[in-house]
């Protein structure tokens, strides 16, 4: 399994090993130039149904003021609101074993996608984790 990528923070508190300036500034660089100056706008995709319409404008309503998604996210966002919409219609129904398998799989893709678009619990904790530890710890500094 390849080993994860870690952030400038967690390199430049030693994550792992140690670091050389030229690769903490060279992790540095890489990372400003993928900051956007202003986030550009998300918007439904043409192809989306009625039903995902509306939970795409739900999640994009949940997660406003946060920086979470942005344009680049269209696609991934696109297939969890499909997911999530088939899930439901499947739900509605009489379902026999091809159903019922078919809803568990629905659930496992819902899973999978709300962790990679920040949208589950579990994948929030990482980020406020992830925006903690961005704040400098005063206290320690005192003593140095």
């Amino acid at each position: 399994m390849p080993t994860k990528s870690k952030t400038i923070e967690v390199m430049k508190e030693g994550g792992g090993k140690h670091w050389t300036a030229k690769q903490l500034e060279a992790r540095e660089k890489a990372a400003a130039q993928l900051k956007r100056k202003k986030p550009k706008g998300i918007y439904a995709p043409e192809s989306l149904s009625k039903e995902a319409k509306v939970i795409w404008n739900r999640v994009l309503k949940s997660v406003e003021g946060l920086e979470l998604l942005d344009n680049i996210d269209t696609e991934l966002l696109e297939s969890y609101c499909d997911v999530v919409a088939k899930k439901r219609t499947l739900a509605k129904k009489n379902m026999d074993v091809d159903d019922i398998k078919a809803y568990q799989a629905y659930v496992r893709l819902q899973k999978a996608l709300a962790d990679s678009l920040g949208l589950s619990p579990a994948s929030r904790a990482r980020l406020v984790k992830k925006k903690a530890d961005e704040i400098e710890d005063n206290f320690g500094k005192e003593f140095d």
